[in-house]
């Protein structure tokens, strides 16, 4: 059937290509959306712990961090942004009242980051640590005190994998402590 109205002709002709483009834009986006979906973005998870929730001025305030990998692939983690061995940075927000306790630890200063500097956590596979937190923080007010385990970086996971991660940050859930005041730690 020919179309012998040149106006309709425009139309119907107009009409198919937005349809085309249309189909072919959902279809691209529906190959998306599936390859998205099969490369869910992988991540580690922290979880704090302790024995007690209430420490006298005498007591170590022990806090049981352990990171997990709940991903199917193995992730590597840059160990200067784990507790593994031991702080050499900030690695938790301590809130007294809302407002952030300063870190009092050391403070290491490093080159880039090499490969030998990441753990590597296999599929289901944790890392366990013990941190004193009294030694890094002066907890010198009794009261409660909301404690996080929160570091970002990009150079958190490593390079390669980077793209398949969330994001470069490692949260945990928050402890609430009291502790009883206590003079701050020697430098």
């Amino acid at each position: 059937m020919q179309i012998k109205n040149p106006t309709i002709r425009k139309y119907k002709i107009s009409y198919g290509v937005k349809f085309l483009a249309v189909f072919l834009a959902g279809s691209l986006l529906s190959a998306c959306a599936q390859g998205i979906s099969a490369k869910t973005p992988m991540n580690a998870t922290v979880d704090l712990t302790v024995d007690k929730t209430s420490f006298n001025e005498s007591e170590d305030v022990i806090l049981h961090v352990v990171i997990t990998n709940p991903n199917s692939d193995s992730v590597k983690i840059l160990k200067w942004f784990t507790p593994v061995d031991g702080l050499e940075r900030s690695l938790f927000n301590v809130l007294l009242n809302g407002e952030p306790l300063p870190y009092l630890g050391k403070m290491v200063k490093r080159a880039p980051p090499t490969e030998q500097d990441y753990i590597t956590l296999l599929a289901g596979e944790s890392i366990a640590s013990d941190v004193n937190l009294s030694e890094h923080y002066a907890f010198s007010v009794s009261d409660q005190y909301e404690v996080t385990y929160d570091v970002a970086s990009l150079q958190l996971f490593m390079e390669q994998e980077i793209m398949q991660l969330s994001d470069g940050r490692l949260t945990s859930n928050t402890l609430n402590v009291f502790i009883k005041g206590r003079p701050a730690p020697a430098p």
